[in-house]
């Protein structure tokens, strides 16, 4: 079994491997958005799930792929393992990469865990609601989580924490839009590094609905200073996507060589392979430790 994966094509990480020391769908949080369906197992009691030698080993052989992070997130809450910050300061050993940590905050109210995920270079937490009422709707969290509580562990992890936050924060209509206001304070009160903002593109545990693209433009004003990163046209346009197919059938390109044809933003570049290759238009492969795309 391994406990890697990708490496992802992520727009906020770029080329991310990812780290899973979960059972699939252990979680605190049964989240109405989740792309990867109801939780399986909802706790809040921390354990170990995988073998923490294993994952150490793992990540000692794919130390040389390349990516941009090596991010702690997969199929559940990575704050549930208790292994999390004894591999996350081994990874930080073995890879020259930064280390990530995708967290749904709940657990940031003890002060281990904050310490465990301190020795992050970056951390992304989320946070969706401010009143019980809105946290219970939009995450339906394990018995014994509280808003409040969340709100004040990022606050203490902030002030212990000297590096990167950004905190994502999930607007879902008719579920949390309405606690936009008070969503911005709380974040403004934690001070992260970045705020960015996201709503429901991928298929959602609930059939829950988005905010449209109009309305999340409108969030700006509410969240100064925050960034939009959801995929709303999850397509390539024709034009680029005839470019790429005929560039990368005539030659094998790293995404940075095929931003630079194509003249594409990072962002874009990473966007428009994650869709043709989940459509099969590209492959990829690894070649002297860098990671090349095909035509198929």
């Amino acid at each position: 079994m391994g406990y890697l994966f990708g490496p992802v094509l992520s727009r906020r990480l770029g080329l991310s491997m990812g780290v899973d020391l979960l059972q699939f769908k252990t979680c605190n949080l049964d989240c109405v958005y989740c792309e990867l369906g109801r939780t399986a197992c909802l706790t809040s009691c921390r354990d170990r799930f995988v073998p923490r030698d294993k994952v150490v080993r793992e990540i000692e052989r794919r130390r040389d792929e390349p990516f941009d992070y090596l991010t702690f997130a997969g199929s559940g809450e990575p704050t549930l393992s208790l292994d999390l910050g004894e591999v996350v300061s081994r990874a930080k050993q073995i890879v020259d990469s930064p280390v990530a940590v995708i967290t749904n905050s709940t657990l940031l109210t003890s002060p281990a865990v904050r310490k465990e995920v301190a020795a992050a270079d970056v951390v992304l937490p989320s946070l969706d609601a401010v009143s019980q009422e809105a946290f219970i709707a939009i995450n339906r969290p394990a018995r014994g989580l509280f808003a409040e509580e969340m709100i004040q562990g990022l606050k203490d992890f902030r002030r212990e924490y000297s590096g990167e936050i950004w905190l994502e924060v999930m607007l879902v209509e008719d579920i949390n839009d309405h606690e936009a206001e008070r969503i911005a304070r709380a974040a403004e009160a934690i001070d992260p590094d970045r705020i960015q903002l996201n709503t429901v593109v991928r298929t959602p545990a609930e059939p829950v609905e988005p905010l449209s693209q109009e309305e999340m433009h409108r969030m700006l004003e509410i969240f100064p200073g925050a960034e939009l990163i959801p995929d709303w046209d999850w397509s390539v346009p024709i034009a680029i996507k005839e470019r790429m197919l005929k560039l990368l059938s005539e030659k094998e390109l790293t995404l940075q060589e095929i931003g630079l044809h194509l003249d594409l933003a990072g962002n874009d570049a990473i966007k428009y392979c994650k869709i043709l290759e989940k459509d099969g238009s590209i492959s990829r492969k690894l070649y002297q430790g860098n990671l090349y795309f095909h035509a198929n």
